[in-house]
């Protein structure tokens, strides 16, 4: 069976993520950036400058004038905001293709679905910022986008155990591929260069042990799933994992705001179609 860095490293010769992605986050974490810099780089992929454009302009912003370059776009949004669209518009063309086992067009909505309640989370919960959780949301999944384009075969035989109740869907994965989605995820975007604590949530979002702090990227992820799955945001139905003990007595000690929450998110998935949507 193949190894998590095997998976890696055929991915890695596919070149699926764009130049222009990869550079826009490893601006964001180098503090001697200038949104120049963004423009710059931006600039050089024509279509991603209009679709930024059009991201910026939808109602998820609610900008009171209409923003029509990338500079002023950088300007509204911020950096790492600007990041998150840039991983969007990457991301959006991976996530293609129904069969019987695996759903990638599912899978492409419960990544926005979690990002978004990520975000609101963040802000909602904790005041916090929420662009980084934001990216850990969209992007949590990647590695089953990998292995439906390195292992595709394994990973329906890892599906098909998952909803015939055979264990959790990280357990099925190591029994058919070697390895599992959130270790195959934490080493492509690790390749990325994306922040620590995006990495380690992303690495940790199936791990149910006790938490440092029910505040941290890896807790919100998890809360932000762990609501997704019960509200049927899923992509693959199945058991819902259950919360580690300290993000349970949390929720159960917040539960007014967390149905505020749910109550809110049609309203905010609505404003954030732009983002989600794809072209099939």
């Amino acid at each position: 069976m193949p190894s998590a860095k095997d998976i890696l490293k055929k991915f890695t010769e596919l070149k699926t993520l764009p130049h222009v992605a990869i550079k826009v986050t490893q601006l964001v974490n180098d503090d001697r950036s200038t949104m120049q810099d963004f423009e710059e780089i931006i600039k050089l992929d024509p279509v991603l400058v209009t679709r930024l454009l059009r991201l910026v302009n939808s109602p998820y912003f609610g900008l009171s004038q209409k923003v029509e370059s990338i500079s002023k776009a950088v300007v509204f949004s911020g950096m790492r905001q600007l990041r998150n669209l840039v991983a969007v518009e990457a991301l959006r063309g991976m996530f293609k293709g129904d069969d019987a086992e695996f759903s990638a067009q599912k899978l492409w909505l419960h990544s926005a679905t979690v990002a978004i309640l990520s975000g609101m989370i963040a802000k909602r919960i904790f005041g916090k910022d929420g662009e980084d959780v934001f990216l850990a949301g969209i992007i949590h999944d990647i590695g089953l986008i990998v292995e439906n384009q390195i292992v595709g075969e394994q990973l329906r035989e890892a599906c098909k155990a998952f909803r015939e109740g055979k264990g959790p869907l990280v357990e099925c994965e190591r029994n058919a591929i070697g390895a599992d989605h959130a270790e195959v995820g934490y080493l492509v975007t690790k390749a990325w260069g994306l922040p620590q604590d995006v990495l380690s949530s992303i690495k940790s979002h199936h791990v149910v042990k006790q938490v440092k702090s029910v505040s941290s990227t890896s807790s919100i992820l998890q809360l932000a799933e762990f609501m997704a799955g019960k509200m049927k945001y899923w992509h693959i139905p199945g058991p819902i994992e259950p919360l580690p003990p300290e993000l349970s007595a949390h929720v159960k000690e917040k539960m007014a705001d967390y149905k505020i929450i749910i109550r809110d998110l049609p309203g905010e998935m609505a404003k954030a179609k732009e983002l989600y949507e794809t072209d099939e």
